[in-house]
């Protein structure tokens, strides 16, 4: 998986609505390189929210493009655990972004986010984040 980025529900909204140049620039960038990957649950976040049609078939066109990431059999248990572990040091984190995170740390691969929640498992965790620009 080495040079992969995942990309979080939160980027993919910014991407799509296409107001930040820069963030299209890099974004498309990754797509080309076949450097973007992405998970089931990032999906289900992405058409959950798609506003018609239109839009449904943007992502599934986009997802045709990109290599998705599996979770492996154990990978809901290490993100609970994980999230129990947080939680005693005060952080209450929601499942689906202790999901996310786990199948980046286990596959080895970069998260790319603007979602803060990112920043508290990566503090307590192998978590590696890309919030900022990478080009």
């Amino acid at each position: 998986m080495k040079g992969k980025i995942l990309i979080d529900t939160s980027v993919w909204i910014d991407f799509f609505r296409g107001k930040d140049s820069k963030l299209i620039e890099q974004v498309g960038g990754l797509l080309k390189a076949g450097k973007a990957v992405y998970t089931g649950i990032i999906a289900l976040e992405l058409i959950n929210g798609a506003k018609g049609n239109k839009e449904l078939q943007v992502l599934h066109d986009a997802f045709d493009t990109m290599e998705k990431i599996n979770e492996k059999e154990t990978t809901c248990i290490s993100a609970g655990r994980m999230g129990y572990e947080i939680a005693r040091k005060g952080h209450t984190l929601g499942v689906v972004d202790l999901l996310i995170a786990r199948i980046a740390i286990e596959n080895d691969i970069s998260l790319m986010t603007f979602d803060e929640h990112f920043k508290t498992i990566a503090k307590h965790s192998e978590l590696r984040l890309i919030s900022g620009m990478i080009f």
